[in-house]
């Protein structure tokens, strides 16, 4: 089931990036506007849980419940988001009953069978145009559709497994998202409007080949424990630790207060240290790297929270180093680590 998640993960997230262009300028804005203070939000959500527990033997506190709820920001963008983002369909052509499911273009200019491999065990073969092809079967021009999800993971799994074989058979291939599918017109049959599009592309596709050539993508993700990260803070905060104190000495009504001051300035000191780190983490990563996208952090384990999601470009001969970084980060109290890979370049074809 693990592996399943991650496949479907990463043809979701080359969907999106098939509709979006490449822009540096803004990835940056991204993280600027939106992934920062999503962390923030979330870090601020773990800090309240983490202060509850610091408190647990605290004096009783008497706290008055407010009298009237509201949404922050934050929660309003937390409800409306969608956790699965589903592919476009294809659009279909009422003169068209058939169809090329397409898997990838890989490096090749011969019309060869790959097997009988592809979903549904079609027979998966290569459309060339020059020195590129398209890796394909046969299939009716509507997209693949069904209400159990069971059949829809077998579906995506041999979509993966196709492309995984073509990138070990040609050694350079560009990954197209599951459900893409070339379909014939009145004048044009599908296999010559594949051609085509590979002719109208080609310029394009062979300097996406050249940017992926010889290297693989790999996923890596930086959590953080806020019990561990806010009990540091606390340790080596004077100004926290005199807080505490205070709030220890005071009756119930006014060791409310103290929580709330309390709170606050743990708050305060973890959106400041997660900021550090994310952009530190970044830093060291970029450099064992030849290209990374920040990609949205979420929700795996309860007790952690997940500080940095990021797809990387790494040259084959430099995935050890990359992998000796993040040991690095993986040893420092508090964090650990999920280094995944190596795939074909999803995310950056």
């Amino acid at each position: 089931m693990k592996r399943i998640r991650e496949i479907i993960e990463r043809v979701v997230r080359q969907e999106i990036r098939s509709v979006l262009a490449d822009s540096e300028d803004i990835v940056k804005e991204v993280v600027k506007t939106s992934l920062l203070p999503e962390l923030r939000a979330a870090t601020r959500d773990a800090i309240s849980r983490v202060v509850e527990d610091m408190l647990k033997e605290s004096p009783e506190i008497e706290e008055t419940p407010p009298l009237s709820a509201s949404i922050t920001p934050q929660e309003s963008a937390r409800i409306q988001e969608t956790e699965l983002v589903a592919p476009p369909e294809a659009e279909i052509s009422a003169s068209s009953e058939v169809g090329k499911y397409l898997y990838c273009v890989a490096e090749g200019s011969e019309r060869i069978s790959l097997g009988k491999i592809g979903i549904e065990d079609n027979e998966v073969y290569t459309i060339p145009y020059n020195d590129l092809c398209a890796v394909v079967h046969n299939c009716p021009a509507q997209p693949y559709k069904s209400e159990d999800n069971e059949v829809v993971k077998s579906w995506i799994m041999a979509h993966q497994k196709v492309v995984d074989i073509a990138w070990e058979k040609f050694g350079t291939v560009l990954p197209l998202g599951f459900d893409t599918i070339i379909q014939g017109n009145e004048d044009t049959d599908p296999d010559e409007n594949m051609k085509n599009w590979l002719r109208e592309d080609y310029e394009s596709l062979k300097e996406k080949m050249e940017k992926v050539r010889g290297k693989e993508e790999y996923g890596v993700q930086v959590f953080w424990d806020p019990k561990v990260i806010a009990h540091k803070i606390v340790q080596r905060n004077e100004e926290i630790q005199k807080l505490e104190q205070e709030m220890k000495s005071k009756p119930k009504g006014a060791a409310y207060m103290y929580k709330q001051k309390l709170e606050k300035a743990i708050k305060k000191e973890m959106e400041a240290k997660a900021d550090h780190y994310f952009k530190d983490f970044y830093n060291q990563i970029k450099k064992h790297v030849d290209d990374l996208r920040v990609e949205k952090t979420k929700e795996i384990d309860k007790d952690k929270q997940m500080l940095i999601n990021l797809s990387c470009l790494v040259c084959k001969d430099k995935s050890k180093e990359l992998g000796e970084e993040l040991e690095k980060i993986n040893k420092m109290e508090g964090f650990s680590v999920r280094f995944t890979g190596p795939w074909p370049s999803y995310s950056f074809t």
